[in-house]
């Protein structure tokens, strides 16, 4: 467990920039190879599957769809969630494919593609527990877990008395929530959900009560500036839409209820 410390402010992220070229469009297609950077600490979204040792999830599968949009073969390469954004501003990768909340701090450093799909923040707390948070304000002077770098915590770094604990994963901000080193999390709900079925964690469960007041989307990223690539990605994403192919990939990881209209 690390104490709240943030990996990449806008202002050091910006430091990434320029430090290689971006592939333009012209480049990957004449390669014929788009590489994507994503990250496996997110299931869901992404995780490796231990039985084939390969990369699965949502935005796993969509970025597998834009490149067979494109005509190209994926190469992909996982990082740690707050690898993502200095992998692709390295010029490092072509495509990021992760889940990655849309904001308007991370659309200086990066351009965004159109949102696929999307969802407020979530609380986790022990299976026994009798306390509800029915909103933001509620969590102020508690002991909370979240993501290193992630929009959660962002929400919750300023808050007054309130004690904060980063994770580099899910799994083990969730053994800390059953341990009761930290009182809950502030997550999000589908990745938290889609582990504990999976892996049949006991002694958890998401506070009902609870209010989100965020709404955020989630989409791929290229290099800022690299337009010709974001609108191809972008004319694929809409094709994927049109197609049904977008809600397919929703509805297999039980998700196609959040995907963006």
């Amino acid at each position: 467990m690390k104490k709240a410390c943030i990996l990449g402010s806008v202002l050091s992220l910006g430091l990434f920039l320029n430090s290689a070229q971006a592939r333009p469009l012209n480049e990957v297609l004449a390669t014929k190879t788009l590489n994507v950077v994503t990250t496996a600490s997110n299931p869901p979204h992404g995780f490796l599957d231990p039985g084939t040792n390969t990369l699965q999830g949502i935005m796993v599968d969509i970025a597998k769809g834009i490149a067979q949009h494109l005509g190209v073969s994926i190469s992909f390469t996982n990082v740690p969630f707050a690898g993502l954004i200095p992998t692709l501003t390295s010029g490092r990768a072509d495509l990021m494919a992760a889940p990655l909340f849309i904001t308007e701090e991370r659309a200086k450093v990066v351009d965004f593609t159109t949102p696929v799909y999307g969802w407020g923040e979530g609380i986790i707390m022990t299976a026994d527990s009798k306390q509800h948070y029915p909103d933001f304000e509620s969590l102020k002077g508690h002991k909370i877990g979240t993501l290193v770098d992630s929009v959660q915590y962002r929400m919750l770094k300023d808050m007054p008395g309130t004690t904060v604990s980063t994770y580099q994963d899910y799994p083990t901000l969730l053994a800390d929530v059953r341990a009761r080193r930290i009182e809950i999390g502030l997550i999000d709900p589908p990745s938290i959900t889609y582990q504990i079925q999976s892996k049949s964690i006991p002694g958890l469960k998401l506070d009902e009560q609870y209010k989100p007041q965020n709404d955020w989307k989630i989409g791929g990223a290229v290099e800022k500036g690299n337009a010709d690539l974001l609108a191809a990605v972008n004319k694929a994403l809409e094709q994927m839409k049109q197609n049904g192919e977008l809600h397919a990939i929703l509805d297999k990881w039980g998700l196609s209820q959040l995907m963006v209209k």
